[in-house]
This record gives structure tokens, sequence and C-alpha cells, in this order.
């Protein structure tokens, strides 16, 4: 018997983790040198004392222990818990208890087995803050190159406006000759008609070839490069100009543009194809704004206070939603389908009126329209 002992003893006495048995009152009947190294006391002053007493310093047994619920169930239990240490630092401990049975088949004896697992759930626990850190950075890199896909998809839209501006400028310059042929015909034709009816025929057509003629002079106005060569402008002028360009999409929606114009507003020292374009651009986003038609107010007024001219474009349209202000003069941000818009209008807007040492800013009811004031010095 005496030699089992010194057998069992020198080959627990050799297991890094500590092991001790215990009786159903938790009394240690027997144990390791790694547990009574870590109890701080020889082995023979602590057998036949409470495991809870002299291992984890408590008075009653350690609450949720596994060694009672193997008392209690007969079966190997096991668990995994940080628990504060004697200089304050929390250890993880995994704690594995197991039966021993008498003959009769009762719980005699409970095996406890405990292990430092602190430095393994430490990086265990830093595994999984870089796992979740490189997810975060997979779904990062995911979203930057949907935005990357979207703005390339912009870019190529952008730049096949901008070859179909040039392209419509070269048709425009094509069609200025035979317009300019054909009105000249129609002045000679009324030195030769005297039949009052048809030279009134020949008036129309004549006043209709003008109106072509300005609207194409204009549009080659608009697409001329600009060099921000700042000139006195009439800024009611560039608003009319700009009407032209977009008299005929007003027409087939339906839209009415009011214009209320303010007296004394005086003479502007900008480019006026950029602010033209500037112009153009947020009548053109009122249209879009009214499918179904509806009104447009352009009104200007001068601020005597800010030394500034003041010009507010209005639409009464299905408005833009409050989470979306905000982005509204980010690049390639647009609210519009698919294939209508590149969300470079009012960025342009913005750098267009920045450059002028201008304000543009939204005034929005989202149920009711959008309203748009621009602001340049005098």
């Amino acid at each position: 018997m005496e030699v089992s002992e010194r057998f069992l003893q020198t080959a627990l006495d050799g297991i890094q983790d500590c092991v001790n048995i215990v009786d159903r009152d938790f009394k240690i009947i027997f144990m390791n040198e790694t547990a009574s190294r870590v109890a701080g006391k020889k082995r023979q002053l602590l057998l036949g004392n409470k495991c809870y007493a002299e291992l984890w310093k408590e008075s009653v047994p350690c609450e949720n222990c596994v060694t009672g619920k193997v008392f209690e169930t007969a079966m190997p239990q096991q668990t995994v818990k940080w628990e504060p240490g004697l200089d304050g630092k929390k250890f993880c401990i995994e704690k594995f208890a197991f039966p021993i049975l008498d003959k009769n088949g009762n719980v005699e004896y409970a095996v406890e087995i405990f292990r430092d697992v602190t430095d393994r759930k430490l990086l265990e626990e830093e595994r999984e803050q870089q796992r979740l850190e490189l997810g975060r950075r997979v779904r990062e890199l995911r979203h930057a190159y949907e935005e990357l896909k979207s703005t390339q998809s912009q870019l190529l839209q952008a730049e096949k406006m901008a070859s179909m501006g040039i392209l419509a400028s070269s048709i425009a310059h094509e069609l200025d000759t035979p317009l300019t042929t054909i009105s000249g015909y129609c002045e000679l034709l009324t030195e030769d008609i005297q039949d009052e009816r048809l030279l009134g025929r020949v008036k129309i057509i004549s006043e209709q070839i003008v109106k072509c003629q300005k609207t194409i002079r204009n549009l080659l106005d608009f697409s001329r490069k600009s060099n921000y060569e700042k000139k006195l402008c009439n800024i009611h002028d560039l608003i009319n100009n700009t009407l032209l360009l977009v008299e005929h999409r007003l027409k087939i929606h339906k839209i009415k543009v009011h214009r209320t114009f303010g007296e004394h507003v005086p003479p502007l020292l900008v480019d006026g194809n950029l602010i033209q374009q500037v112009f153009l651009n947020l009548v053109n986003n009122a249209v879009d704004a009214l499918p179904q038609g509806g009104d447009i107010f352009i009104e200007t007024r001068l601020n005597k206070e800010t030394r500034s001219v003041e010009i507010f474009f209005e639409d009464n349209g299905v408005g833009i939603p409050l989470g979306d202000q905000k982005h509204l003069f980010t690049p390639f941000f647009t609210t519009k389908e698919p294939g209508k818009g590149t969300g470079l209008g009012l960025s342009i807007c913005s750098n267009i009126i920045s450059a002028h040492n201008g304000k543009i800013a939204l005034e929005n009811n989202v149920s009711n329209g959008t309203k748009f004031v621009i602001s340049l010095p005098i």
C-alpha cells in the first residue's frame, strides 16, 4: 500500500497542474507538489483541511463549485472562470473534477484538477480581437471597392455627358450657318412679296429663325471654355439667357417660371459663362423635381447690409429628404436614379460660387419643394 501511495505521489508531483483529492466534506486527503506550492504550505499541513479554505481562502464551499456538482451528479464537471488574485490582478482558472466511486457506485471522493490558463485566454481574446478587426477592415475594403466602382461609373457617365456637350456645340455651330442663309432669303422674300397674307407667313418664319439663332448662339456661348475672365454682367440677363436654353424642356414638362427681379440690383463682376452654368444646373434640378409639372420661382434682391446680391431658385417639387441634405454639395452624391445624374452638378455649383467669393445654401421644406439661395458680393 505504501509503495502504491509513493508511486501515485511521484507520478502526480510530475504534473504541472494542481491536483488534489477531497472527500465529501471537501477535506483534502491527497494533493501534488504543485497544489501545495500554490497554497503556500507544506503538504502535511494541508491534508485534512478544507480545500476551499486552503486553496481559495473561503469560509464556505465556493459558489458554483465543480467538486460539489460532482458529488451531486456523479458526473465529471468542468468550468473556466476568471478569479481575483491576491495581488489584485485577475487570472483565468480552468477547473476540472471527476468522481471516484466506492464498490456500491456512490461518489466517495472527487479528483480536482486546476490549471492557470490566463496566457491562453489572453491569446484567444487577442486573436478574437484581431479576427474582429480583420472583419472590419474587410468590410471597409468591400465598401471602398463598391464606392470605387460607383465613382468609376459616374466618371464614365460624366465623360459621356462632356462628349455629348462637345457634339452639341459642334452641331449648333453647323446649324448656325444655314439658319443665317435662310434668314437672308426671308429678308429678300419680304421685299418681293406683295401679298400681305404670304408676307405675314414669311415674317413668322423669319422670327422663328431669329429665335433659333439666339438659342444656338446662347448654347455656343455657354459651351465655350471659361478662363475665369470676370467682367461686369447684368445678372437678370444671365438668368434670362439661361432660361432660353431650357425653354423647350420647360414647355414639355408643363413648368411655369415666375421671375421677380429686384430693382436697383447692380451689375456684378463675374464670369458670366460660369454663373450661367450654376443657374442652368439649378433649373435642371428643379425640372427633375417636377415630374408632373409645377412652378419655378426665381427672385433677385439687393442686400445692402451684406453688400451682396441674393438670387433665389425655388420649386414646389418633391423636395429633398433631410438625411440627404448634408451630402448635396459632395462630389458624386446624387438622389437621382442611375443614369439620370452624375452627382457633380451641385458640387460644381458650390466651387463656382466659392471662386466668386459667394455662398450657396439650401433652404429646404421636405414636403413642399426646394429652395436654393445664392449670394454674390457686389
